[in-house]
């Protein structure tokens, strides 16, 4: 009865965001319409996981909970805010890697104890984790060394991108069909309302719907933040990030309750995973497209703060155990850096984007 409700919230956040109604009313209603969604698709995924095996369920969880991140990107992108975009992906690497996983490990730790994690699929996601931040480094790195005519290396590291993350998921999806055998004699024993086909239907819908939920809290979050007083760095980063990345913390805790380690990294390092080596890459190439400055090419203080989520979620998961202490620090982690940016002056920041981007950056403006 309670989950009925909260389904309410669904259409009505549609009418309020189409109608336009205050800002503040359209972000709380459509932050609150995320949860009954999430909640839809953790089931479903949890039907996909137990017949599929867990990484196949986990790899179209992400994907679904990564795409109002790739919608909100290319309508940005569209409009003209590339920078909006880097600002928006930073805060949803920090929230999946530090809130998400954060929360998960005090959910299950208080309950369950210590958390254990399969040690090779925590090595192959710690060696993407490095090659995450890589991605970001290196054009900062050859930024600083030629300042006054840096190559916009985004589009050559976009291809490689994209090629390790399918290479990944190839191998990841082949040693999840092993390990799905089992489970598909286990599930011919019993009786399972859940065909296949009707969750990935439920997966399907509920993505598109949190598509939209998600691109009706993003317009409405900035007029809402602009009457708080919030700067636009703070609002872009910690705001708009943390709205992207709700789906992610909430899907986490979800399967952290439940115990299931694995759907639980699939929600957090999986989903900046491929948020990194997927959603980046297209984004760049989306901002070719519309002719925006979209590139690989963060500030300073952008590249410092997903470095730094990587190196400590990275240094947790590597020990194959974690307590809900490591998921406090990792949450402290998280509030020590929004507290950096909500003190970081918006000129300062707009200034370092801009030499980011490049005085000899190969931007086309659209002819209106």
């Amino acid at each position: 009865m309670i989950q009925r409700l909260w389904l309410v919230l669904i259409p009505l956040c549609f009418v309020l965001h189409a109608i336009e109604a205050d800002p503040r009313a359209v972000f709380l209603v459509s932050l609150f319409a995320i949860v009954p969604l999430v909640e839809i698709m953790g089931i479903a995924t949890e039907r996909l996981a137990y017949r599929l095996g867990s990484v196949v369920g986990g790899l179209l969880n992400s994907t679904l909970s990564n795409a109002p991140e790739l919608i909100i990107g290319i309508v940005a992108l569209r409009n003209g805010l590339g920078r909006v975009v880097k600002a928006s992906l930073t805060g949803s690497i920090m929230v999946n890697l530090l809130v998400g996983l954060g929360c998960a490990l005090i959910v299950g730790g208080l309950k369950y104890g210590v958390h254990s994690f399969d040690r090779r699929q925590l090595r192959s996601s710690g060696l993407m984790l490095v090659m995450c931040g890589f991605c970001f480094i290196v054009p900062a790195v050859f930024r600083i060394g030629t300042p006054e005519g840096t190559r916009d290396l985004s589009i050559e590291l976009s291809f490689i991108l994209l090629a390790i993350y399918v290479g990944n998921v190839s191998i990841n999806i082949f040693y999840s069909c092993r390990k799905a055998q089992d489970a598909k004699i286990e599930l011919a024993k019993t009786k399972d309302s859940y065909s296949a086909g009707r969750s990935f239907a439920i997966l399907g819908i509920s993505g598109v719907a949190l598509a939209g939920v998600s691109e009706a809290v993003t317009e409405s979050l900035i007029p809402a933040t602009k009457t708080m007083g919030f700067s636009d760095t703070f609002s872009g980063i910690v705001l708009l990030g943390g709205v992207g990345g709700v789906g992610e913390v909430l899907t986490a805790i979800r399967f952290a309750r439940q115990r299931q380690q694995e759907l639980v990294m699939a929600a957090t390092v999986g989903s900046t995973i491929q948020m990194v080596l997927f959603v980046a890459p297209l984004l760049v190439f989306t901002g070719q497209f519309f002719g925006e400055s979209m590139n690989l090419s963060f500030s300073m203080f952008e590249v410092v703060s997903i470095v730094l989520a990587i190196i400590v979620a990275r240094e947790i998961i590597n020990a194959g155990k974690a307590t809900w202490i490591e998921g406090l620090m990792l949450l402290a982690t998280y509030c020590i850096l929004a507290i950096g940016f909500y003190h970081l002056p918006d000129a300062v920041l707009a200034r370092d984007q801009s030499a980011a981007e490049g005085s000899d950056r190969t931007t086309i403006r659209r002819n209106k």
